[in-house]
């Protein structure tokens, strides 16, 4: 347990406003998701504070950038725990206001096993940025495909233009991620190493890297569990249940990750372990 001298706080994030919980007092702040906002509300608090949040797409980043910056300790929280934790606080509603009272207890009691949130660099946010839009074109140009195997020629023909438009940003894309890469010697050396590796392609090697010059995993095992790939024992008593997988983290790259793996079952070594 953390000294109950350091102040909490549980911020339930929103598009446009923050929903502040207090580990001090039951009060509630409410102020604008913006720069001068929060950078005004930082100002007020004590040195050294723990502030946590939902990872909530783009819209946490400014809060923990500027409250990293202050030197709080800021917690970037997977939401499925946190959503877990807070059922089992058995709270009679979800709101605003119950969500940021409940992510203030979670930071103030159950985050001595996490990793304090570091800001990524630009390399780091430019190259995470684009996996997660590259991840977005590739969904829709699935849906629109998927869409368009039941029409006759005259009418996939309707669609063909769009389809060839999405291809063309992937290669942009693509194109961009390697340059991205090619800028940074350290980070182009690790994405060829990992290449190496059978199933392991230039947007697996890039996704890889870039996670792998984020977070300094002290053993394989701590990877594979921020991946969300450990499964999760079910036992109890003589009874073994099915075991799942965590999914924990980055849904992407755990996909990244199975079809990595997909490709090299296609191998004579992985294939053989794999039957």
């Amino acid at each position: 347990m953390h000294s109950c001298t350091t102040q909490s706080f549980g911020v339930d994030v929103g598009k446009f406003e923050l929903v502040i919980g207090d580990s001090a007092s039951e009060r509630i702040t409410r102020i604008a998701n913006q720069s001068k906002a929060i950078r005004a509300w930082l100002q007020r608090l004590p040195p050294n504070s723990r502030i946590g949040m939902e990872a909530t797409g783009n819209y946490h980043l400014t809060l923990a950038d500027l409250a990293h910056a202050r030197g709080h300790t800021v917690y970037v929280c997977n939401p499925r725990s946190v959503a877990t934790y807070l059922k089992s606080l058995r709270a009679r509603g979800k709101t605003d206001v119950l969500d940021a009272r409940g992510i203030t207890r979670f930071v103030e009691r159950e985050t001595d096993d996490l990793i304090a949130y570091q800001p990524p660099s630009p390399l780091q946010r430019s190259l995470q940025t684009l996996l997660h839009r590259r991840h977005q074109v590739v969904k829709q140009r699935t849906a629109l495909r998927l869409s368009c195997q039941q029409l006759d020629s005259a009418m996939k023909g309707m669609f063909a233009d769009l389809l060839r438009a999405f291809d063309h940003c992937l290669r942009q894309i693509d194109q961009k991620l390697r340059q991205l890469i090619d800028s940074d010697p350290a980070l182009r050396k690790l994405e060829q190493a990992l290449r190496t590796m059978p199933g392991v392609g230039p947007l697996i090697g890039v996704a890889l890297a870039s996670r792998l010059s984020k977070h300094p995993y002290r053993s394989s095992d701590a990877l594979v569990a921020a991946l969300g790939m450990d499964p999760r024992p079910c036992q109890s008593g003589s009874s073994e249940g099915v075991r799942h997988l965590s999914k924990q983290g980055n849904a992407e790259e755990r996909r990244l990750i199975y079809m990595a793996a997909v490709s090299a079952c296609k191998t004579k070594h992985w294939r053989a372990k794999f039957e």
